[in-house]
Order: C-alpha cells, then structure tokens, then sequence
C-alpha cells in the first residue's frame, strides 16, 4: 500500500505529463478496439454477401470441378435438395448449372457464363439479383423458362434491349455443339465488371434439358442460418451423403471454394495485427521516454530513498507501479471509448455505399454498409496487452533508478 500511494503521488506530480500520456494510451487502445471490430464485421459482411451469389457456406460439387471446371463434372441436382432439406440449420438451398459458351445477337457475339437457376429460390438471397440492381425490365418467374436476365455491359456489348432475342451456343453432355433462344426479360448491374459484362441468369431446368440432363448442376449451395454451426452440420451432411449422393460429390466449405476471398481476409487480418503491433510498440517508447523524463527529474529522490533504507527491487516495483497505474487509467478510458464507438457502429453502422458503391472482393460483390461486432475476447486483450506493454515499458526507467548512487546523489541533493 506505501508503494502504492507513492506511486500515486508520484504520476500526478506532473499533471501535463501524465495526462499526455493517459491520453496517447487511451486514443490508441481506443483506436484499435474500434479497428478490430468494425474489422471483424466487414469480415462477416464479405463473407454474408459473398456466400449468398457464391457458392454458400457449404456447396455439394463434383470432386473435380473446382480445380478443372469441365462443364461435364455435374451431381444431380434432387438427390442434393433433398439431403439438405432436413436440416433446420439450412436456411436456403440454391443449385446452379453453370455452362460457358457463345451469346449471338443479331448484332454481335461473344463469350459468357449462362447460369441455370431457380429464381424463387434465388430472389430472396443472390444480391446480384436484388431490385436495386435492376436497371430495366424484371427478373423472370419459374414458368418463364425461355427469359433471361443479362449483365448491363454485355447487352450493350450485344447491342440488345428488352424483349429481343439472344441465342447461347454451348457444347451438351454429349459434346454435341447445342443452342438455345432466350428473350431478355431483364437488365442488371452488380458493380462487378465480370459479371456485368459475362454473365447470363435462366431457368435451370430448362437450360438443364438443353444441356442433357434437367437435374444436373455443378453445385448446391447452401446458406446456414448460423455460420458458427459450419463444421458440425458439415460433418453430418458428408455422413448422410456417402449413402445418398455419388461418390464423385463433394461438400467443400466456402474457405475452399472461395478461396481467394479467403485468403484477401487473412491478408487483412495480418495486416491490421501488424498495425496493432505497431502502435503498441510506439506507445511503449512513449511510454519509456516519459518514464525516463521522470526517473532522471528525481535523481535524488531515489537517492534519498536508497539511503535510507529502500532496496533496488522496492525502487523498480515503485517505478512498475507508477507504470502500471498510468496504464490502467489510460486503458481503462480507451476501452470505455472503444465501447462506445463500437456501439454505435454496431447499431447504426457505418454506410460507404454512397461513396464508394457496391465493391469487389475476391471477384465477389460486397455491399459497403459495415456493422461492427462484438469481439470480447479481442477487446480484453487488447487491453489487458496494452496495460503489460506498459508495464515493459518501465523496466528500463527503472534499471536507471536502481542505479543511482546513494552517496553522489545525496551529495548532489546538499
């Protein structure tokens, strides 16, 4: 308790000084709680958008597609629906048929990827397929199975409108060259360039009855409701489908089949621990160099104090505390802000879809409104690191104090 109100007393002997550094302490735990959870939300959003036009959180798939994309490599289509279907942690069931091939018009031609979908399905929850994206005309129902909904770019590539034809040529089950007439129902326009300008949405079946087969697609994505639930309901789902589904289907996770975005999150999440190192390590040089301002303005004080009996390790656990309460103070202001901001991001968010629009992560659409969440386990941390960095930062100070001597300094002080 004597080291304590020392201490006490001591840190408030220069007000400013001490007050520079609670705030530099507090700004930059601030700083870094906030960071890491508007961080961790932007993570959750990519991912949110990302599964919902990508390939899910979870996605059946020939064993071979991912890595070969022959437009051969399909499962059917039933069998998947209905092992998914009884499970209540799945909130949406999307198969897809994706065939690459030729789009003519009457005016021109080029390549694109033509998606079989089912739209009921779809409408809900591709966000490539929200109303806001629609530039003109409409997303086709179930029963229009000869209506397509086109990328903006590539119908003015084509030089279509609504209402006029497009034909797909693509090679069939067989390896027989095929085709198929659509009329354009709708135009889109996700923000993604490839998309935009390579991208064909139709019904699945009726393209699938094209393609050979009407219940073959190259995947079933699959939404969960909670995605902390990916692991277990993916261990019951390979267990169910070794009976049920083919041996070439696979179920691979969305860090598999999206693995650039990923991949572009683990980068991030690298770099913003790199700049939370960083900070810390500026803080404690802060934080040493305050110290030292201080050890060497009481010279004689720890003279004094030597001599008249205090040991070096009462001296270093002096100086430890000063530090330790400077620390605790300034931590505990940073994490009180830290809350509050992360607070009001959690509830209010923070919306740059008017600055910068819909964005591109990993060729995947994301929409730029972030939520942040609540890391607890990050936020203590942070915190509890913060006040053991500022802690180190006083061993040094406090060798140079256990160094004075006694005799110099008392002579010094008469």
């Amino acid at each position: 308790m004597i080291l304590f109100k020392l201490a006490w007393r001591n840190i408030w002997r220069n007000v400013t000084r001490t007050m520079i550094q609670i705030m530099v302490i507090a700004g930059s735990l601030f700083f870094v709680i906030w960071m890491q959870n508007i961080s961790c939300g932007s993570y959750e959003k990519m991912i949110a958008d990302s599964v919902r036009s990508g390939s899910g959180h979870l996605a059946f798939q020939h064993s071979d597609y991912l890595s070969e994309r022959r437009p051969e490599l399909v499962i059917p289509a039933d069998k998947a629906l209905k092992l998914a279907q009884n499970h209540d942690e799945i909130k949406h069931i999307l198969p897809r048929l994706q065939i690459p091939g030729l789009i003519r018009s009457s005016r021109e031609n080029c390549s694109a990827m033509i998606l079989g979908v089912d739209f009921n399905r779809e409408k809900e929850v591709n966000v490539i397929l929200a109303d806001k994206r629609k530039v003109e005309g409409r997303l086709p129902t179930e029963l229009e199975t000869t209506k397509a909904y086109v990328g903006e770019k590539l119908a003015l590539r084509l030089q279509v409108k609504l209402g006029q034809k497009i034909v797909f040529m693509f090679q069939n089950l067989e390896g027989v060259i095929t085709s198929k007439l659509y009329r354009i129902a709708g135009i889109f326009r996700s923000g993604v360039g490839k998309i935009d300008s390579g991208m064909v949405f139709v019904d699945r079946r009726s393209l699938g009855k094209a393609f050979g087969d009407p219940d073959a697609v190259h995947e079933v994505a699959l939404i969960l409701k909670d995605r902390t639930t990916l692991e277990s309901i993916k261990k019951t789902l390979e267990m169910e489908s070794d009976k049920s589904m083919p041996e070439s289907s696979k179920l691979l996770a969305w860090e598999t089949t999206m693995k650039q975005l990923a991949d572009a999150i683990k980068i991030d999440q690298a770099n913003l621990q790199f700049m939370i190192f960083l900070l810390y390590v500026l803080v404690t040089i802060g934080t040493i160099n305050l110290l030292l301002m201080s050890v060497l303005e009481r010279t004689r004080e720890f003279g004094l104090l030597r001599a008249i009996g205090f040991e070096k390790s009462r001296i270093r656990n002096l100086i430890g505390f000063e530090a330790i309460l400077v620390g605790t103070i300034g931590s505990f202001f940073g994490l009180l802000v830290g809350t509050l901001a992360s607070a009001y991001s959690w509830h209010y968010g923070l919306d740059f879809s008017a600055m910068f629009g819909a964005q591109e992560v990993a060729g995947m659409l994301f929409e730029p409104t972030i939520k942040s969440i609540w890391n607890w386990k990050w936020m203590f941390g942070l915190t509890t690191s913060m006040i053991f960095m500022v802690y180190l930062a006083s061993i040094y100070p406090a060798g140079k104090a256990m160094r004075v001597n006694p005799s110099e300094a008392m002579r010094s002080y008469q």
